[in-house]
């Protein structure tokens, strides 16, 4: 074998390993492992994952200078799984004890927020373990969002779904009675001259339920209130922002439990 073929023979083996080494190169999902040797799949990972030994745990802390309704500002972020792509935890807000759940349909829940105050859909309520929305991991940098109305699911379930025409003849699912009829005034809510809840009244009016013929829920998937977060993890803090409505910024600060 001549020099000139020698060296070509090298060339090419040299192109060679360079390509096959960059068809090794991948990303892995969330949650896992380095790539197995000789170009073999990645590992679904899972809690024994460095990402996720990073992430499931129990976190504490607050809300800078924000209050809810209590007046506390503390919040909780539970994960409890990330498996590949699939990270799962719920949030809470406040110090308090849990939200009992809803068990009359006729009357708003929570009960009597109000007249003149009606409940707000955009602010989460305390009490409640949210359902992390969408998350996405990038690193240490976790994204998420909840959705307040979360919280009605299970009120709107013991809903009856009616069927109501409106006024320009297009019908809809709704879960309450027509709006037409209802009156407020100092003495309560009245709907055909009937008494009412006003704080069932205010949820009927604000369409919390998405209601079809088998029945009424909330897909928090869907809904358009959202609060969001933007979290950097390290091993015992995790620090960033919560956005209300996507335009209102609020530090947060949480540390790992234990």
């Amino acid at each position: 074998m001549n020099r000139s073929t020698r060296v070509a023979l090298a060339l090419l083996f040299t192109a060679a390993s360079i390509g096959n080494t960059a068809c090794q190169s991948q990303d892995l999902p969330i949650g896992g492992d380095e790539a197995t040797s000789g170009g073999g799949e990645a590992s679904s990972g899972g809690e024994g994952s460095d990402a996720a030994a990073l992430l499931v745990a129990h976190w504490e802390g607050y809300v800078e200078n924000f209050e809810f309704r209590s007046g506390s500002d503390a919040v909780q972020l539970d994960i409890d799984t990330v498996e590949g792509s699939a990270i799962q935890g719920t949030v809470r807000f406040g110090a308090g004890p849990s939200m009992p759940p809803p068990t009359d349909p006729d009357v708003g829940y929570p009960p009597n927020p109000g007249i003149e105050v009606g409940y707000a859909l955009g602010l989460p309520y305390e009490g409640f373990d949210f359902t992390l929305l969408g998350a996405q991991l990038s690193e240490s940098r976790l994204r998420f969002s909840i959705a307040p109305t979360e919280l009605w699911k299970g009120w709107c379930e013991l809903q009856t779904p009616r069927l109501v025409v409106t006024p320009g003849g297009r019908e809809r699912t709704y879960f309450c009675e027509s709006e037409q009829g209802y009156l407020q005034g100092s003495d309560g809510c009245f709907l055909a001259e009937q008494p009412v809840d006003c704080a069932y009244i205010d949820l009927c009016i604000k369409e919390v339920c998405h209601c079809g013929e088998s029945g009424c829920t909330v897909d928090a998937e869907l809904a358009e209130e959202r609060v969001d977060f933007d979290l950097e993890f390290d091993q015992q803090e995790a620090n960033g922002s919560m956005a209300i409505e996507s335009a209102i910024f609020y530090n947060v600060r949480l540390t790992r439990d234990p």
